[in-house]
């Protein structure tokens, strides 16, 4: 097989007829629009968003408005066994990802590395690998019928206690185990059956139980311990997850001890 690059940034001409080649490769919309068609499935590629082409599988393209893609380009046998596995995780099935924020500003500094030295095949090659190390790492494979748990609980559990008296955002719980906010949150939801949001709520809740049977500190002061704005958020709250008026429930635990 003729040498091909790693890396390659590269303006698309207006259109191209269906055609396959022997590796397999990634697009990756860095400016402007084109339509894939990949396997017979089209999509619009624009910046941060990805098409997966394994090999020999049919692909055509059009450039809709001055195009600028990012392409990489992988054989499908490598010496290092570590890499191969992680290339042919990603190319078992063609299809098209969304990357989130985190991760495109990451291949963004790559991009500028590799256009200030475009005769450096070596910084080619190692750009192009963290790439393929990042989204092996990242992307959630739709087509996967097994789901690991991603997310470390404990981290998340950590983090929350330690600030359970302030405001948390999804943006902070996402950067805890180092990912992204739209991608934490869509794996979140996957792992825990509920949003960020609401397990944020439970956990205050939790917490204000405690302190409602242990501690003689007011209503209003608990609301404030355990992050809600004001009293009147937290009995709300209170009430939609445990039932009862946090008054109530702290009287019921007198009564039954």
């Amino acid at each position: 097989m003729d040498w091909i690059s790693p890396a390659q940034i590269i303006m698309l001409p207006e259109e191209r007829e269906l055609h396959a080649h022997e590796h397999h490769q990634l697009v990756i919309g860095l400016k402007g629009q084109s339509e894939f068609e990949i396997s017979g499935e089209s999509s619009v590629i624009s910046s941060g968003r990805v098409g997966v082409i394994p090999s020999h599988q049919q692909h055509s393209f059009s450039s809709l408005y001055q195009s600028e893609i990012l392409v990489l380009n992988f054989p499908q046998y490598f010496q290092d066994e570590e890499l191969a596995s992680r290339v042919n995780a990603l190319f078992i099935n063609p299809g098209y990802y969304q990357l989130d924020a985190q991760i495109q500003n990451l291949i963004q500094l790559l991009v500028c590395e590799i256009q200030a030295n475009l005769d450096d095949h070596l910084l080619s090659r190692a750009c192009s690998d963290t790439i393929i190390t990042l989204l092996h790492r990242h992307l959630i494979d739709e087509n996967s019928e097994r789901k690991q748990n991603r997310l470390n609980s404990d981290v998340i559990d950590n983090f929350i206690t330690q600030h359970i008296g302030t405001k948390i955002t999804v943006a902070q719980l996402a950067s805890t185990v180092f990912l992204g906010e739209s991608q934490f949150y869509a794996i979140f939801k996957q792992e825990f059956g509920k949003s960020p949001h609401q397990y944020i709520i439970e956990k205050r809740i939790d917490y204000a139980k405690l302190l409602l049977i242990k501690s003689n500190l007011s209503i209003g002061d608990i609301a404030q311990q355990t992050g809600f704005a004001n009293q009147s958020a937290f009995s709300h709250a209170f009430v939609k997850y445990k039932g009862r008026s946090p008054s109530k429930y702290r009287y019921a635990h007198f009564i039954r001890n």
